[in-house]
């Protein structure tokens, strides 16, 4: 996936399921095949959206920089 993105967000330490609904929202501002840019800071948030971005059919990738994991989520069509 290319590492060009539209939009950036970033999820630290959000607590329960905010994390998923702030992905969801940041997706919801794209247009389909965007890519959306998503800084987490903490792995067990990183592990859950990139479960919670290939449930609904993204493409997801992540790389791990320094202490944090980026993530690149193409919104899928619907």
């Amino acid at each position: 996936m290319p590492q060009v993105h539209h939009r950036e967000i970033t999820i630290e330490k959000i607590a329960c399921s905010l994390h998923v609904i702030a992905l969801k929202k940041g997706l919801s501002e794209l247009d389909i095949a965007d890519v959306l840019k998503v800084t987490v800071g903490g792995g067990n948030i990183a592990r859950e959206l990139t479960s919670t971005g290939l449930a609904m059919g993204h493409r997801v990738e992540a790389v791990k920089e320094n202490s944090q994991t980026v993530m690149y989520v193409q919104k899928k069509g619907d």
